[in-house]
C-alpha cells in the first residue's frame, strides 16, 4: 500500500475512533444503578445509627467520585472509568443496601470494559499511524515558538483558580456549620410534639410543640425525611435560645454536603490545571523530541483557529489540530482559505492523542490533542484560495439568458408563522412578566430575562421580517431597522445557487430567497431593472430607520427588567 495517510488508512483510523454510542449505554448503567440505589434504601431513620437519616461523611465524599464517573465520560475517561470503581468499592465498604452493591457493582465493570475496548481502538489508530510513516527529509532545525495560550485555555486558568477558592470557601462553610450545630447541640433539649399538617409547598409540616421551653414557639414548621402522618406523635431536638434549629431526633443536621461542593470543585480545578500543564510538558516533550519518521497528511486552514488534516490521496477529512498562531484577518489574502499543502504529523497520532506538524518552515506544535472527524467528513475543495467575507469569491454572475421574474416580489414569513411570531410576542411579554412577579425569583430572574427576551425578538422577527423588491428600490424591514434602498443605488447582482446576492455601492449585501425558489430569475430583473435606472442625485440614496417593532422589543424588555428588579430588590 502506498505511505502516507490514504483514504483507505483514514477511512479505517476514523472508524477506530471509540464510538459515542457506548457511552450513552454507560449512562444508561449508570442511572439505572442510582435509580436501584434510591429504591432499595428502605432502612427506617433510627436514632441507633444517625447516619442513615443524618450526616455520613463517607457519602458526602464518594458521591463526587459518582458523579465525576458519568460526567468526565466525554472528557477525561479513563478518569471516570476510574471513578467509577473508586465508588463501586467505596459503596461495598459502607453502604448496607445490597442491591445497591451488586448494582454499582456491575456499572464498575461495564466502566472497566469500556477501558479497555477504548484502550483498543485508540491501539488500532495508532497501529495504522505507524504503517502509514516515512522517513522524514532533512529539514533543517527552526526556532522555537513560544505559547499563546487562546482565550478557551485562559479560561481555563482563570476558572481553575476560581474552583480553588470555591473549594476552600465550601469546606470554611462545612467547618462553621459543623461549629454552630455543636453550640445548638450543647443547649438542646428533646422534647415531644404533635404533627398537625401535612406537607406545604416546601416539605415542611407544622407540628405544636408539647412541653416546650418557656419564650419557645407553641408551633414550629419541621422538614422531616421520613413523613409522619397528621396526628402522629414525633420527638424533636430544639435549641431553647434559638426555634430555627429544630429537628426531628433521628434526623440531625446534614452539614457535609459542604464537603461534596468543596471536593467537586477541587477534583475540577485539579483536571482544569492538569490540561493546562499538559499543554507545556506535552509541547516541550514534542519540540524536543528527535523524530526520524512521520505520518504523511495533507493540511489546510479552515476557520483561521485550527489546521484541518486530509488524506494525501482523497478530500476525507482525517482530524482536526489545534493551533496557538495568532492569524491576521484584515486583508483579502490573510482571510483567505489557502489550498491543503504537504505536512507529516509526529507524536501520539490518535483521535486525543498529542502530536506535531512538522514542514519545510519547522515544526507547529499543538495547543491541544488531535479530534477525529466524523466518518463522512469530506472537504470541498472549491473553497480554497476565496476569501470567505467577498461574495465575488463564492457566488457567480448571472447567468445569460436566465428568464426574470415579474416584479414586485415579497419575501416574508408565510402567514400561520407571522401569526406564531405575534403569538410567541405576547406570551414573551405576559408568561415572562407573571414568572418574573414572584418576590422569591432573585438571580434566577435574569435567566427568565434572557429567555422572554430572547423568544420576544424571535417572535417579532418572525412578524416584521420583509424585503420587497420592485422595479425602483429594496424595502428591507426587520426588528431594529427599516432600510429603503433606490435601485440605482446597487453596483452589482450575482447569484449562489437559489439565493440573489445584491451588492450595493457601500459594500453592504442583500441576499433575497423568493418564496418560489427562482432566485436566478429575481437576480436577473433585478439587474435589468439597475440597468434602466439613472444614477442617484446628490442625498437620494438609501435611508435608514428605526422600525416599529424596535420600540415594541424596548418596550417588552423594559417591562421584564424593570418587573425583575422591582420585586426583586423590594
Amino acid at each position: 500500500m502506498t505511505s502516507g495517510m490514504t483514504d483507505e488508512r483514514v477511512r479505517d483510523w476514523v472508524a477506530a475512533t471509540p464510538p459515542g454510542r457506548l457511552r450513552w449505554v454507560l449512562v444508561a448503567a449508570w442511572v439505572a444503578a442510582f435509580a436501584t440505589s434510591v429504591l432499595g434504601d428502605t432502612e427506617p431513620c433510627t436514632t441507633a445509627d444517625l447516619t442513615v437519616c443524618g450526616p455520613d461523611l463517607t457519602f458526602s465524599v464518594s458521591i463526587v467520585a459518582c458523579f465525576a464517573s458519568v460526567v468526565l465520560l466525554w472528557w477525561r475517561p479513563f478518569v471516570a472509568v476510574a471513578c467509577a470503581v473508586v465508588f463501586a468499592v467505596a459503596d461495598l465498604l459502607w453502604d448496607s443496601v445490597w442491591q445497591a452493591n451488586v448494582a454499582w457493582s456491575v456499572v464498575a465493570v461495564l466502566f472497566a470494559a469500556y477501558a479497555v475496548h477504548l484502550r483498543a481502538r485508540l491501539s488500532r489508530q495508532r497501529a495504522i499511524a505507524r504503517s502509514a510513516s516515512v522517513s522524514l527529509p532533512p529539514w533543517p532545525s527552526a526556532p522555537r515558538r513560544p505559547l499563546h495560550l487562546d482565550g478557551p485555555h485562559r479560561l481555563m486558568a482563570a476558572g481553575a483558580v476560581g474552583l480553588v477558592l470555591v473549594a476552600g470557601g465550601a469546606f470554611y462553610a462545612y467547618e462553621r456549620a459543623v461549629a454552630l450545630d455543636d453550640v445548638h447541640a450543647s443547649r438542646a433539649q428533646v422534647v415531644e410534639a404533635t404533627v398537625l399538617s401535612e406537607e406545604d409547598e416546601d416539605g415542611n409540616q407544622r407540628v405544636r410543640i408539647d412541653g416546650r421551653p418557656e419564650g419557645f414557639p407553641a408551633e414550629a414548621d419541621v422538614l422531616f425525611i421520613e413523613v409522619p402522618d397528621v396526628g402522629d406523635t414525633v420527638a424533636l431536638r430544639i435549641d431553647p435560645r434559638d426555634s430555627s434549629w429544630t429537628h426531628p431526633v433521628a434526623e440531625p443536621p446534614d452539614r457535609t454536603w459542604w464537603v461534596t461542593v468543596s471536593l467537586g470543585a477541587l477534583l475540577v480545578a485539579g483536571l482544569l490545571a492538569e490540561r493546562l500543564t499538559a499543554v507545556r510538558v506535552r509541547r516541550r516533550l514534542l519540540e524536543e523530541s528527535h523524530h526520524t519518521t512521520g505520518v504523511p497528511v495533507r493540511v489546510f486552514t479552515d476557520g483561521l483557529d485550527f489546521l484541518g488534516l486530509l488524506a494525501t490521496d482523497s478530500t476525507r477529512g482525517l482530524a482536526e489540530f489545534p493551533v496557538d498562531e495568532v492569524l491576521r484577518t484584515d486583508t483579502p489574502q490573510a482571510r483567505r482559505v489557502a489550498a491543503p499543502t504537504e505536512g507529516f504529523l509526529v507524536g501520539d497520532v490518535r483521535d486525543g492523542g498529542w502530536a506535531a506538524l512538522v514542514g519545510p518552515g519547522g515544526m507547529r506544535l499543538p495547543l491541544g490533542p488531535l479530534a477525529a472527524l466524523p466518518a463522512d467528513a469530506e472537504v470541498d475543495m472549491d473553497t480554497f484560495e476565496r476569501d470567505p467575507e467577498d461574495p465575488r469569491d463564492w457566488s457567480e454572475p448571472v447567468p445569460m439568458g436566465t428568464i426574470p421574474v415579474p416584479l414586485p416580489v415579497v419575501v416574508e414569513a408565510p402567514p400561520w408563522l407571522r401569526a406564531a411570531g405575534l403569538g410567541a410576542t405576547l406570551a414573551a411579554i405576559c408568561f415572562g412578566t407573571w414568572l418574573l412577579w414572584d418576590d422569591e425569583v432573585g438571580l434566577s430572574g435574569a435567566g427568565i430575562v434572557f429567555a422572554a427576551g430572547s423568544a420576544l425578538h424571535w417572535g417579532l422577527d418572525q412578524a416584521v421580517h420583509r424585503v420587497r423588491v420592485t422595479a425602483s428600490e429594496f424595502t428591507m424591514t426587520s426588528v431594529f431597522r427599516a432600510t429603503q434602498s433606490p435601485m440605482s443605488a446597487v453596483r452589482e447582482v450575482r447569484v449562489d445557487d437559489d439565493t440573489a446576492m445584491v451588492i450595493f455601492d457601500d459594500e453592504s449585501v442583500l441576499e433575497v430567497s423568493p418564496p418560489g425558489g427562482d432566485g436566478r430569475g429575481l437576480a436577473a430583473a433585478i439587474e435589468r431593472a439597475v440597468e434602466s435606472m439613472p444614477r442617484p442625485l446628490e442625498g437620494s440614496g438609501t435611508q435608514d430607520r428605526l422600525s416599529w417593532s424596535a420600540f415594541v422589543f424596548a418596550v417588552g424588555a423594559v417591562t421584564l427588567v424593570a418587573t425583575w428588579l422591582t420585586h426583586w430588590l423590594a
